[in-house]
Parts: structure tokens; C-alpha cells; sequence
């Protein structure tokens, strides 16, 4: 079931209860994004969450443990559903990606040059990329495989297919081939 679901733009007044979520930090603008959290009871909620730059909206959860993590303008907030509530700030800025791993209920979110595991804990466990990145993408999995997409630094911008996180061991792996 869907617990989480992104809005595209402000809901009516008093459709849902709207609880906001802000930044932990001083911020420059009043952009906001919004999502519609359902309750394993069904009831439903609006969270608001303040953008820090312009880097997108992005949804992911962990329906098994009621839990989403929203990504607002780069930053993101860890999200319990059921309670309302944010349960952390994440320190990985910008996000540009994030992918959910239910089998293990996990979650990874990329940036321009890094990746990290968010793990049962929350806690934020860089995992080593072996090249310079100027950007790191999650292309779907194959099984327990993640596939990446990375933006090597240079000028050329090029895009390199070759790495993938086996989602078992938790490592970044260059392609079998």
C-alpha cells in the first residue's frame, strides 16, 4: 500500500491536516513542496517541507516500517508516517537520487560526488566510489543489483555505466562482464 504521494502544487485549505517540516538551518526562500502521507489507520495528512536550493523533489519510502524520506530542494527529512513527525535531518547535501531497498528496508541517497547507505539506524554510511563523479544517478535494479549512472568530472561530461551497488553486500562494484 501507498503511504506516501507526491502533490503537485499547494492542497486545499483544511482538506488535509498540514504539518510543516523546515529547514534545521537558515534558508533564503519560501519554496515549498507537499506530500500526502496515509496512515496504516488511514487517516491522512499533508507534510509540507521547505526547499533549501534547486536541485528537485524527490519521494521514496519504506511502507514495511512506515517510514519516507522526502528530498526538498537537495535536503533531505526522514519521515515517520504513522507518528507525524520528522525523525531526522539528513546530512548528505545535495541529494539528486535516492533509491529504497525494501528487502532490507534501507534507503540510498546520492549526490554530485558521493553516495550513502541510510541504514535500519539511520545512520549515514558513505560507501567509497572508486572514480570522480560529477554526478551519481540509481538506473533501476536488476535483483539485488543497483545499477548507476555516473557523471565523471571532466570536461567532456561523460557518462559512465560500468559501476553498479550490490544491494546484498553493500558495496560499489564495477560491472561482471
Amino acid at each position: 500500500m501507498t503511504q506516501a504521494e507526491k502533490l503537485q502544487g499547494i492542497p486545499l485549505s483544511g482538506e488535509y491536516e498540514e504539518i510543516i517540516f523546515d529547514l534545521p538551518e537558515p534558508w533564503r526562500a519560501q519554496t515549498w513542496n507537499y506530500v500526502k502521507f496515509t496512515m496504516t489507520d488511514g487517516t491522512v495528512w499533508c507534510g509540507e517541507f521547505r526547499e533549501k536550493q534547486d536541485s528537485g523533489f524527490l519521494l521514496s519510502e519504506l511502507p514495511d516500517i512506515g517510514i519516507a524520506c522526502v528530498v526538498s530542494g537537495g535536503h533531505g527529512y526522514i519521515i515517520d508516517i504513522n507518528k507525524k513527525e520528522k525523525i531526522k535531518d539528513l546530512d548528505t547535501e545535495p541529494i539528486i537520487d535516492i533509491y529504497a531497498d525494501r528487502v532490507t528496508n534501507t534507503l540510498y541517497v546520492s549526490s554530485y560526488w558521493d553516495i550513502h547507505l541510510i541504514d535500519n539506524e539511520l545512520n549515514e554510511i558513505d560507501l567509497p566510489i572508486p572514480i570522480g563523479c560529477d554526478g551519481i544517478f540509481f538506473k533501476g535494479a536488476n535483483g539485488r543489483i543497483l545499477n548507476l549512472e555516473i557523471e565523471e568530472i571532466g570536461a567532456d561530461m561523460t557518462k559512465n555505466i560500468e559501476y553498479q551497488i550490490d544491494l546484498n553486500e553493500r558495496k560499489i562494484k564495477k560491472n561482471a562482464v
